[in-house]
């Protein structure tokens, strides 16, 4: 009997294998758009609703701060400000598709402020309207000069200390800012025609803007090295290899730190696939593909944000005196590009066959 059944005992097991290997093959396959519809529902489009969300709030405040004029409004305008802001931050690992194509980067973050050319308009009799702001230079428009008007130049500013004017053009940036959160948002809103996620989701279809799913998931790890690149390298080496705390990027609410933090972990929300609930990341891909590197990864952004907890004081007065906590920082970040740039990229190119 053993002998008969030996056979049928052997083709079942190598039955079972072949079926586990098929199984396994399968959910690697399949794992890549998965990880690309998780990116665009539960991380862009998420992260994008949630900046027109609390932009929102923050034109709402600002309206109530215009008829009031109370401290209590004015400091629930700078709280909201900051959290609009760092909506807008963990949106940076991202930055493609409609947010670079359509400007929107450029139109709502760009730096340092232009306070000369910023108090002549203020000085100036020109009427703030939606063509005025879209047509301007960006460095009187979008978040910082809100931020300049909010918190004043030594970032102490009281409600005494505002004109009507300043008045009239803070209401006029609020509006900008909600336009174009709004303009953002529909740009990943799943039923909007002709929206961006659609050219995620469906990476490699006819007509596509990506030509293969392997391409979408490239665009998605190289935004991510960009980001790590610019704080590293832009926002904290330029004011720090000047000495200038006037090329900093949020000098008047003294949040840059928080800017940079958000930044990296905007990194680690792409590649867990995370924002306001947890999703499918493409760390999940590389975990059932590369344990090791993805082992590796996670421990560089973590590394990474953590870096930033070594800044005790703002960074406008750190790039003069904790120049050694800032010089690990970077470090810490050039350590993250690089596992990125010369480790997970490759694994991507090499691995993703679809």
């Amino acid at each position: 009997m053993k002998l008969k059944f030996a056979p049928l005992a052997t083709a079942l097991l190598f039955l079972h294998l072949s079926c586990r290997k098929a199984e396994t093959s399968e959910q690697t396959q399949t794992n890549i758009p998965e990880v690309l519809t998780e990116f665009s529902y539960k991380v862009a489009y998420a992260t994008y609703s949630d900046l027109e969300q609390k932009a929102n709030q923050l034109h709402s405040k600002i309206m109530s701060f215009n008829s009031t004029n109370t401290s209590i409004d004015l400091e629930a305008c700078k709280q909201l400000w900051k959290d609009t802001r760092a909506a807008w931050e963990q949106s940076e690992a991202f930055l493609f598709g409609p947010v670079a194509t359509e400007d929107i980067d450029p139109a709502i973050d760009d730096w340092p402020v232009n306070q000369q050319d910023l108090d002549s308009l203020l000085a100036s009799n020109q009427v703030f309207s939606q063509g005025f702001l879209d047509s301007t230079q960006t460095t009187l428009k979008g978040f910082h000069p809100m931020e300049y008007l909010l918190f004043g130049a030594n970032g102490s500013k009281t409600p005494g200390d505002f004109t009507v004017r300043e008045h009239e053009y803070l209401v006029a940036l609020a509006d900008y800012i909600k336009r174009l959160t709004t303009k953002l948002r529909k740009t990943w809103e799943p039923t909007e025609p002709g929206n961006y996620l659609v050219q995620f989701t469906q990476a490699g279809s006819n007509g596509n803007i990506y030509a293969s799913k392997r391409a979408a998931v490239e665009e998605l790890v190289n935004a991510m090295i960009g980001i790590c690149e610019e704080v590293a390298d832009g926002k904290i080496q330029e004011p720090l290899a000047a000495q200038d705390p006037k090329l900093e990027e949020s000098q008047f609410s003294k949040n840059s730190i928080t800017d940079f933090k958000n930044n990296i972990i905007s990194v680690q929300n792409a590649y867990n696939g995370n924002y306001t609930e947890n999703g499918i990341g493409l760390n999940n891909w590389v975990n059932q593909n590369n344990i090791s590197l993805d082992n590796k990864v996670q421990q560089k952004i973590v590394n990474a944000i953590n870096a930033f907890d070594l800044i005790t004081i703002p960074f406008g007065e750190a790039i003069i005196s904790q120049q050694n906590q800032l010089a690990t920082v970077q470090q810490a970040l050039r350590d993250l590009k690089a596992v990125l740039e010369d480790e997970l990229l490759p694994f991507v190119q090499q691995t993703i066959t679809e």
